[in-house]
This record gives C-alpha cells, sequence and structure tokens, in this order.
C-alpha cells in the first residue's frame, strides 16, 4: 500500500522561538495602528462606502491583534496574560513597535485629513507593507514548531488581502485626476521614506 498521508513539512526555521515572539509582539503594535487608525476615520469620512469599510474593517484588524495576542503566551511572553485560565484562552497584552522612527511613520500617516491620502497610507502604503511581512513570516517559519502562528497569519492574509483589493478599487476611484494622483503618490512616497528609515515593522532586524 502507498504511503498516502505525506506530510512535506521539515523541522527548522529561521527564526527562534523569542525571535518569533518579537516579531508578533510588533505585528500585533502594527494591526493596533490599523485598528485605531480605522476607528478614527470612520465617523469623519465623508463616503459612506468608505465610512462602511473602515468601521469593518476595524473589527477585523481587533481581532488580528487578539489572535496574536493569544500567540504569545504560547512563545513565554506572559505580559497581561490570565495564568488561571486554560492555555488555549489565554491571551497577552503586549504590543510594542520596533522602535521610535516606526512611532513617527504610524503617527504622520495618522495626521492625514483627506480622505484619498487616508486610503493611501492605511492601504497602500502599511496594510501593504504588512501583508508582506506576513507572507514572508509563513515563508521562513519553521511550518511544524510554529505551526499556530503559521495559522494565524494564513487567516490575517485572507482578510488583509480583501482589505488591499478594496482599498486599490477606492484609491482608483478616488484619485481621478491627475493632479490628485499626482499628489497621492507625492504623499505615499513621504509616507514610505518614514517607513524604510523605520526598518519597517519588524525594526530592520533580518527582514
Amino acid at each position: 500500500m502507498p504511503e498516502l498521508c505525506v506530510d512535506t513539512r521539515t523541522i527548522g526555521g529561521a527564526f527562534s522561538v523569542d525571535e518569533c515572539a518579537r516579531r508578533i509582539i510588533h505585528y500585533r503594535f502594527a494591526e493596533n495602528v490599523c485598528m485605531t487608525t480605522a476607528a478614527a476615520w470612520a465617523p469623519t469620512s465623508p463616503t459612506v462606502k468608505v465610512k462602511f469599510a473602515l468601521g469593518e474593517h476595524c473589527y477585523h484588524d481587533s481581532m488580528h491583534s487578539f489572535w496574536l495576542g493569544q500567540r504569545l503566551p504560547e512563545l513565554r511572553v506572559l505580559d497581561g496574560a490570565d495564568l488561571n485560565a486554560p492555555p488555549t484562552l489565554r491571551s497577552s497584552t503586549k504590543a510594542e513597535p520596533p522602535n521610535e522612527a516606526f512611532v513617527k511613520f504610524c503617527e504622520e500617516l495618522q495626521r492625514a485629513d483627506d480622505e484619498l491620502r487616508r486610503i493611501v497610507g492605511l492601504y497602500r502604503v502599511l496594510k501593504t507593507h504588512l501583508a508582506v511581512y506576513y507572507r514572508y513570516h509563513l515563508a521562513v517559519t519553521d511550518p511544524i514548531c510554529d505551526a499556530p502562528t503559521v495559522r494565524i497569519l494564513r487567516h490575517i492574509l485572507l482578510e488583509e488581502e480583501e482589505h488591499l483589493k478594496w482599498g486599490q478599487a477606492m484609491y482608483e476611484e478616488l484619485a481621478d485626476t491627475p493632479e490628485k494622483r499626482r499628489a497621492a503618490l507625492e504623499w505615499q512616497m513621504h509616507l514610505e521614506d518614514l517607513l524604510v528609515r523605520s526598518g519597517g515593522v519588524t525594526g530592520g532586524n533580518g527582514l
């Protein structure tokens, strides 16, 4: 009888337990930024469908942060975790930026008061950046020992990919003149300059 249940995964990956935890702490901070930014912008967005989408995406991002927090106690990060709860119900509240430069980038992104600039900053810059790093984490981490992180990031990416599709469509709709598009791209370049200087969501350690 041939072996039909074939597991092609191999043990071994790019991250130690501590490095995986460090990255998740930074991912969680970034998801909190996405959540609070969308929540703050939704009430003042003039376009109704943007208002509705930001509210929905805010909820998704809050769940992403919660899922990442559930992974942290399994990686020996117990800040804020209820140790009397069953292990599968524990969640850490720890969320930290990689450095102050990343905080500066986030604050500049949140400063936008124009609807098009808001779409550019949140979707074309920050969420696009996070999706790339999540995919990288999935590609290089230990698929067996870090399987819970893999599961979480896969679920997060399902929603983030939908956010990015919506954000690009909304960008195309709002940037409907050469002047608007030029201004939007200048804003994007400004934010990306700050993001690159910060080293990104991981602070430039590794990728």
